[in-house]
């Protein structure tokens, strides 16, 4: 099995920081703090924002940085049962996505920090849907759970803008309006 190596010599870690400087012993680290995820950058996923839709360097790295949050969150076991991305922060699946269209980068990245591959996998509507009364029930306690557990792990900043700030921002329609065609 080969790997990709990410040096100054590729073409791939140009714009980079290398994540061999950032972790020391890749295949121990499986939850590494948020300071060692945040010092992750990458100025190709950043372009790829700014490429895809209308937003300043300055959001597009901001939007990056809560990718990695979220990423980091879902790693985390204790938000096990509670990774839905709902409407307020759509624009968090939105730089998931263009993360992943950069698979190289996306896949070191994983497996660097957390030791596997983080599969996306869609929300599916039905899931969401209560279907009667116990069910509407358990989706409002999983909610109610879920953000608990982002304000617990990320802190109130990160949940203020997630979920206060985002929604007026990012919101689906906003989102739409902002893609590049």
């Amino acid at each position: 099995m080969s790997c990709l190596k990410f040096d100054n010599s590729s073409s791939l870690g140009e714009k980079a920081v290398y994540l061999d400087d950032l972790v020391q012993n890749k295949t121990a680290i499986m939850q590494p703090s948020l300071d060692v995820i945040l010092a992750y950058k990458n100025q190709h996923i950043i372009d790829g924002l700014m490429s895809a839709l209308e937003i300043s360097p300055e959001t597009a790295s901001q939007l990056f940085e809560d990718g990695l949050l979220w990423l980091w969150y879902c790693n985390n076991h204790a938000s096990e049962g509670y990774r839905d991305i709902d409407d307020p922060i759509l624009i968090v699946d939105e730089v998931w996505h263009t993360f992943i269209l950069y698979t190289p980068y996306y896949t070191k990245f994983c497996t660097t920090f957390f030791g596997e591959y983080l599969h996306h996998m869609p929300t599916l509507l039905k899931a969401n849907v209560p279907q009667s009364d116990n069910s509407q029930e358990h989706y409002f306690i999983r909610k109610k759970r879920q953000l608990e557990t982002i304000y617990e792990l990320l802190g109130r900043d990160v949940f203020t803008r997630w979920y206060h700030t985002y929604p007026n921002t990012f919101s689906r329609e906003q989102i739409l309006a902002i893609r590049k065609r």
